[in-house]
């Protein structure tokens, strides 16, 4: 038995609102099926965030069609849950995968539905829940007795520490159940494995897509793709397959040597390219001494040769002096951390409080929202 785990493939997905970024999303999508195909699996499971968004466009509807029919005709089933992305906003919404169900594409499992049978494979999944819901999902999961190793369990949700920003997770790894042979988890977009006490193998695929700026560094380390779960054995194993992706790459130029650095550089890339089957995305990091904006923007102007796209992803070349009412942020700090930093250091709010205001404005589902706004003014 050979089960395909793939996760947070985010169609839809228009990264700085770029048309080509959108139609690359869909093409890595369509690698993904290739991969199914060619490996000859007997299923694919899809651990949350199938769309970017919980109304995805019509595209994004049309390319899984297209594609989860090829699946199909090749009679591998796809057994999925929802991610955040997927969940609905509003509680009279649905989530967009059942209309992929609808055309008997898809099983979703989700918090009424959790079990499927996969010949002598048990698959137990739960589609995201959030913060609020977290007691009952720790319920669930305590109710969870697989009958054997041959088990997967689905889950997207935050796991501490496995994700690595502080404040992002809704479980520690102590609430995963046991009796698992694996658990597979979306949410998180770098390749991660992980061994529990007992022996249960946490596995996460990761996105097969660089969906963030952030997962450079995971993607230059462990590349981007799908896992091929192996249970020919009574103990899971697994390899993965990398998908061909278009490169991302972070670059640091010293303002002060600008045309020089630019001109370096773009020789260096150039070849690169012949290696690469599209034109990469390039991150500037600017450092040295502040610049007049025109002479930077027009020297960098150069690197369309070699890019399909640049932008400045950091400027070091000027600073905002501190106070003693600003507290001191890492650069490497996530956008989490640096506002709790601020709630918590500067405007004096407990812990559990900064939280709370976080999940606020994280959360997009109108229901969530109040809930948590009745639970930070204390009236539940």
């Amino acid at each position: 038995m050979r089960i395909l785990h793939v996760s947070d493939t985010h169609l839809g997905k228009r990264q700085y609102d770029k048309d080509f970024r959108e139609e690359d999303i869909y093409d890595t999508f369509r690698q993904i099926i290739d991969i199914a195909i060619k490996e000859r699996v007997d299923a694919v499971i899809h651990t949350g965030d199938f769309f970017d968004k919980n109304e995805p466009p019509n595209k994004a509807i049309l390319v899984a069609l297209k594609e989860l029919k090829r699946l199909k005709e090749k009679e591998i089933p796809l057994i999925a849950i929802a991610g955040d992305h997927d969940s609905p906003k509003r509680g009279s919404s649905i989530f967009p995968q059942r209309i992929l169900e609808e055309e008997g594409l898809l099983i979703l499992l989700d918090h009424q539905n959790n079990y499927y049978k996969l010949n002598d494979v048990e698959i137990f999944g739960i589609s995201h829940v959030p913060l609020t819901g977290v007691k009952v999902l720790k319920e669930k999961l305590e109710k969870m007795k697989p009958s054997s190793r041959k088990s997967i369990l689905m889950l997207h949700q935050g796991v501490n520490p496995l994700l690595p920003y502080q404040y992002s997770y809704q479980l520690e790894v102590s609430d995963l159940p046991k009796g698992f042979g694996i658990i597979t988890l979306g949410h998180f977009h770098d390749r991660i494995k992980h061994v529990l006490n007992g022996g249960t193998l946490v596995e996460v695929a990761g996105s097969p897509d660089i969906i963030s700026v952030a997962e450079l560094e995971g993607y230059q380390k462990n590349k981007k793709g799908a896992t091929v779960i192996d249970y020919s054995t009574s103990e899971p194993s697994i390899h993965y397959i990398n998908t061909d992706i278009r490169p991302q790459l972070e670059v640091t130029i010293n303002t002060n040597n600008l045309e020089k650095e630019v001109e370096s550089f773009i020789i260096r890339l150039t070849s690169l390219i012949n290696g690469y089957t599209k034109k990469p995305i390039l991150h500037i990091i600017l450092e040295g001494t502040p610049r007049k904006k025109n002479e930077i923007v027009n020297k960098l102007r150069d690197l369309s040769k070699v890019s399909e796209y640049y932008r400045i992803a950091k400027d070091n070349t000027s600073y905002i002096d501190e106070t003693k009412n600003n507290p001191k942020v890492s650069p490497t700090s996530s956008l989490d951390e640096m506002i709790m930093d601020y709630l918590v250091k500067v405007a004096k709010y407990t812990e559990s409080n900064a939280k709370l205001v976080l999940s606020i404005l994280k959360e997009e589902n109108e229901d969530e929202v109040y809930k948590l706004l009745r639970k930070f003014a204390g009236l539940d």
